[in-house]
């Protein structure tokens, strides 16, 4: 039998430019840096990966992502006057 868990990853494109960070907010800590979204989404997920692997090694509960998404979207052609 297998248990699919589902977890929403935040990007954040630094103001520099020149990297991307995501953040699992299900698993405190659990954040990576990578040089581009794909490199930053690989870095996640390989640290979500070692995060259950030892929440299940230390017989501890696998954590449930409890994040409610909601996007707003905004013209904001208003502020760029």
């Amino acid at each position: 039998m297998h248990h699919v868990k589902t977890y929403t990853i935040t990007l954040i494109p630094a103001a520099h430019g020149r990297s991307v960070h995501a953040i699992c907010h299900a698993l405190p800590d659990c954040a990576a840096t990578g040089r581009d979204k794909r490199e930053a989404l690989e870095l996640i997920e390989d640290r979500i990966r070692a995060r259950i692997a030892q929440a299940t090694v230390e017989h501890r509960p696998i954590p449930e992502d409890r994040t409610s998404t909601k996007f707003i979207w905004m013209d904001v052609e208003e502020f760029l006057v």
